[in-house]
């Protein structure tokens, strides 16, 4: 699908990534949902001790389940997207995805940033584009937009990046801003962050790319 400056496709999930004609990648309009997450444990299965109902259980006491029908509702929004796994832990994910998915590079994802304000301006056009095309998105996806719950990279959770910028042994690597509610702050969502996941799990999500 087309609109404006955009090429929209969706992911294995349902969930929308975008990409302007410029770029050489496509990069998810959310932040990984638990409702994107929950489907792909449904269909893969546990992995050894991971996406059991006992590994999950220890997810959410990280950060609860929350229905992604309150959006805009709620004053805890963070509690439907997915935070607190490791880089292990999401691996056989982006697989389930299928070729070409990863993680952002630090470059990609200060991309959408750049272009958050003009997204959060075409909402209207976004969901007419996205209700007219041949495959409706998931559930969740028209109404969070509605509610005007992206793209979520100038104020929503850490989010982990991959490459060079994304190792360290200190930690995980992140871009973003987290909730004021959640973790109040005055960081600036493009400057790179080292978060020991360990003491603020709730605050680290992630967000794919797809290569091509």
């Amino acid at each position: 699908m087309r609109y404006g400056h955009y090429i929209i496709e969706y992911d294995r999930t349902g969930f929308p990534l975008i990409r302007r004609k410029e770029w050489g990648f496509f990069i998810s309009l959310f932040p990984v949902s638990k409702y994107q997450f929950e489907r792909f444990m449904s269909d893969a299965g546990p992995r050894g001790k991971l996406y059991t109902d006992g590994w999950y259980r220890q997810v959410l006491e990280v950060s609860q389940r929350q229905s992604w029908r309150k959006a805009g509702l709620t004053k805890t929004p963070w509690k439907m997207f997915l935070t607190g796994v490791s880089l292990e832990e999401i691996i056989p994910f982006l697989r389930y995805l299928g070729k070409g998915f990863r993680l952002p590079k630090a470059e990609e994802w200060k991309k959408l940033l750049e272009h958050s304000k003009e997204l959060k301006l075409l909402k209207n056009e976004l969901i007419s584009c996205l209700k007219g095309g041949e495959v409706p998105p998931a559930p969740p996806v028209l109404f969070w937009i509605e509610k005007g719950l992206y793209p979520l990279v100038e104020e929503g959770l850490l989010e982990m990046i991959e490459g060079e910028e994304g190792s360290s042994k200190n930690g995980v690597i992140c871009l973003g801003k987290a909730w004021q509610g959640l973790w109040p702050n005055t960081l600036n969502p493009e400057d790179i962050k080292i978060i020991d996941l360990t003491l603020l799990p709730q605050a680290v999500g992630l967000r794919v790319v797809k290569e091509g």
